[in-house]
């Protein structure tokens, strides 16, 4: 009965159609925060659900970071996801890139949690 969300983009009209979380409305005003929009709707569909929300951005290889205070919000928002991977049983990993499901997937190895990599972003489609 506990869910978390983690993510750090803001709802934007594409979403709706195809992530039943979210509404039209969650797209106003430059959209609320995926996370917080994500775990509100759930409390909504099933009121019984902890459901928590934390924005959060995960550090990408290839991505530099070149200025000191993106260098220290990258270490804090990998202390707080490694936390977050260690106090939960199962990951669900979601996000759009190679690069964005390195580091979730390295600490749910590192921490022996089972993580479900359910991801888009690929190379190649079969359909």
């Amino acid at each position: 009965r506990n869910v978390t969300f983690v993510d750090n983009g803001r709802v934007s009209y594409s979403n709706p159609v195809r992530q039943s979380l979210f509404e039209f409305a969650d797209c106003a005003d430059g959209g609320k925060p995926k996370a917080e929009a994500a775990a509100a709707a759930l409390r909504r569909i099933f009121p019984g659900v902890n459901a928590a929300a934390h924005e959060l951005t995960i550090p990408m290889p290839g991505h530099a970071l070149t200025v000191q205070a993106e260098i220290e919000q990258a270490r804090r928002d990998t202390e707080q996801l490694e936390a977050l991977i260690k106090a939960h049983d199962v990951v669900f990993l979601l996000t759009d890139t190679r690069e964005s499901r390195w580091l979730p997937t390295m600490l749910s190895t590192l921490h022996d949690r089972m993580l479900l990599n359910v991801a888009l972003g690929l190379d190649t489609y079969l359909i």
